[in-house]
């Protein structure tokens, strides 16, 4: 199971690598590909700096650049405050609060240091990793406290008659959010959205393939840990905030799985309510019976009684 991930993973990243290409990271929001194909064309220029036309080249590159990023700084942030007012119109407080916060907000910087249990600093890479895997493994390792039973479940067979349909997993993929950071194995919910058939198909074999053995592989299990800084001392490792990044094919199994489960769970709120509407009709149906029968008697006596009073006893 581990090495069909493992090809699965190689195949796609390989073929993304080779068609689509890796994104180019840039540090602000206002830089365009043309600044960046500037800033490459300036590095190349600053290895020609050895005579007089070289010099010259590389200072018009670099002014043109410097132009260039200040009209694109001005360019942006016009987009954004015309976004602000677009979203004060349509009373869009949400986004507009989010416009204001990216404008105004400064980042908070990150510290290259943190303190041990006993207060001691560590400045050394793999000391840190150490201490930060020390307090994620104390921070998510806790006692469960609910039922075992839960966890007895029958055991798995080959001879499934309820295999995972195609449609399922089709349904699942295409319910993946997007925007959302890749896991350890580097594959975008975006990429899986846009494998077409041959990712449906290779998902639909890994998801029986799990199903039928009832083994979740190993690099599905892993996932990278994020910590974001919060407010106090930054040299200690409670004054972060941890986020898991897992791995965006494996939700695809475990969508399918909670699809199944809101199924089933779906029929049986179905079928109860069923059950609850015929047992109030017939429940309707004996009282409209009774008082029928109550008001003919009722009526029967009436004109007896009538009868009686009129003509006067037999």
């Amino acid at each position: 199971m581990d090495t069909l991930i493992n090809t699965f993973n190689t195949a796609v990243t390989n073929t993304a690598s080779e068609i689509i290409g890796k994104h180019r990271p840039v540090k602000k929001p206002w830089v365009t590909a043309d600044l960046l194909d500037l800033c490459d064309r300036r590095r190349e220029l600053k290895k020609k700096k050895k005579d007089a036309e070289g010099v010259r080249q590389y200072r018009a590159a670099n002014q043109e650049i410097k132009k260039g990023m200040k009209k694109a700084k001005m360019n942006w942030i016009e987009e954004q405050c015309q976004d602000i007012e677009d979203s004060m119109k349509k009373n869009n407080s949400k986004k507009t609060y989010q416009l204001v916060k990216d404008l105004t907000s400064t980042k908070q910087g990150r510290t290259t240091t943190i303190q041990d249990k006993d207060g001691k600093c560590l400045t050394e890479e793999h000391d840190i990793l150490n201490r930060w895997s020390e307090y994620c493994s104390e921070l998510y390792n806790y006692r469960a406290t609910g039922d075992p039973e839960v966890l007895n479940v029958p055991p798995a067979t080959d001879n499934d008659n309820y295999p995972i349909l195609r449609e399922e997993v089709e349904a699942a993929v295409k319910s993946l959010k997007k925007g959302k950071s890749a896991g350890a194995d580097n594959v975008p919910a975006e990429l899986v959205q846009a494998g077409g058939e041959a990712m449906i198909s290779a998902l639909l074999t890994i998801c029986n393939k799990i199903w039928q053995t009832g083994e979740w592989p190993t690099p599905w299990t892993q996932s990278l840990i994020i910590t974001l800084p919060k407010k106090g001392n930054l040299q200690l490792c409670q004054n972060y905030r941890t986020i898991s990044l897992i791995s965006h094919p494996s939700k695809v199994k475990r969508k399918r799985s909670s699809l199944r489960n809101k199924q089933a769970s779906d029929q049986d709120a179905a079928q109860q309510s069923r059950s609850s509407t015929l047992g109030y009709c017939a429940r309707s149906t004996s009282n409209t019976s009774k008082t029928s029968i109550t008001s003919s008697l009722t009526s029967r006596r009436r004109s007896t009684g009538y009868s009686m009073q009129h003509y006067g006893p037999p």
